[in-house]
């Protein structure tokens, strides 16, 4: 059986139209759509996982200054858990868990907060002083004190 292509005569050019090109049109259009649509949700993936937060840079930088004590968040447990550093001196917290750890002190407010396997970096209060801190993940089982001299 051969296909024939019939001619509309509709006062333009004349088109061949057989059941082969109206299908074949039809599985294009799904493919075209289809990776349309794959592309659209590949671009806003990427965009919804950008990083806005110039936090994290500022936070390595200052580690790798290398100035400043470090505190290990590991096993659900702060090491060391009694700190002495100089005013306005940088904590590095790495966190050696799993989880999300954060050095915390509620008075003055100070707060840094690393994922798992991470590091980030806060400035210690400018008044000398006691001040008690905490993970506020776990609160009951990760404090400690920090002294400022």
């Amino acid at each position: 059986m051969e296909l024939r292509p019939v001619v509309r005569l509709t006062g333009r050019l004349p088109r061949a139209v057989t059941p082969i090109t109206a299908w074949g049109y039809r599985v294009v259009m799904r493919t075209v759509r289809a990776r349309v649509g794959a592309a659209i949700v590949l671009v806003l993936g990427v965009a919804a996982c950008g990083d806005d937060d110039d936090s994290k840079s500022r936070d390595t930088e200052s580690a790798a200054a290398g100035t400043g004590v470090t505190i290990t968040a590991a096993n659900i447990a702060f090491d060391p858990t009694e700190l002495s550093v100089a005013a306005g001196e940088t904590i590095t917290l790495r966190n050696d868990d799993d989880v999300e750890h954060s050095f915390t002190i509620d008075d003055p407010a100070l707060d840094a907060e690393a994922e798992g396997g991470e590091e980030a970096t806060v400035k210690a209060p400018d008044e000398p002083g006691s001040y008690d801190f905490h993970c506020r993940y776990h609160p009951d089982q990760m404090t400690g004190t920090l002294t400022v001299k």
